[in-house]
């Protein structure tokens, strides 16, 4: 029920979705798998063909039961009830894969994140998250406020927490109300993400 209304108030409010954008990057680089964590009900399949594997964790099983069905005569699409501190990188090859990050980092606390970039050093990492930014109008600290996500955090708080990894604020880009986003990139050409996300 709640993805229902999700869905619908994100439905009012964006002018553009991020996958788009996301879906150009990656038609940039190597890749074979792609690896969404936290994919909820995997928008990001209504960009891709059959060119890709794709791998969709997510922790509610109401998700994870409902694509596995749609998706049941599909070899390429798998979906999986597994959380981040769960998943086994090591039956991908970093060098043809890209983990996907939708608002995963501001759910989930410093340690948790600390222990994902430790197991993902060699692959390319994209992750979006909402931001924190001085000057930002109140309907943003609204937005936030409504977010679920506990752990929205302060551009330099992100900034010591991801190391090694780049950083591009998509400001305004996608909502019709003012909203910041972070982009975070780790083994990505850093010119190709200010690109498509600035």
């Amino acid at each position: 029920m709640y993805s229902y209304f999700y869905r619908l108030f994100q439905s009012l409010i964006l002018k553009r979705s991020f996958n788009e954008d996301l879906i150009k990057l990656i038609k940039q680089h190597n890749v074979q798998d792609i690896i969404d964590i936290g994919s909820a009900d995997s928008p990001l399949l209504e960009y891709i063909g059959d060119e890709y594997s794709y791998h969709g964790y997510e922790l509610d099983p109401y998700f994870t039961n409902k694509l596995n069905l749609k998706y049941k005569d599909s070899k390429k699409f798998n979906f999986y009830n597994k959380g981040v501190d769960d998943i086994d990188f090591e039956r991908f090859n970093p060098d043809n894969s890209i983990i996907v990050l939708v608002g995963l980092f501001h759910h989930i606390d410093d340690i948790q994140v600390k222990r994902f970039i430790d197991k993902t050093k060699r692959f390319k990492v994209f992750a979006i998250d909402a931001v924190k930014i001085d000057g930002q109008k109140n309907i943003t600290k609204l937005l936030m406020a409504l977010d679920r996500g506990n752990f929205i955090r302060k551009i330099d708080n992100y900034k010591k927490l991801l190391i090694d990894f780049n950083f591009c604020v998509a400001k305004n880009r996608y909502l019709r109300l003012p909203y910041d986003h972070l982009v975070s990139t780790r083994n990505i050409d850093k010119d190709i993400v200010i690109k498509f996300f600035s």
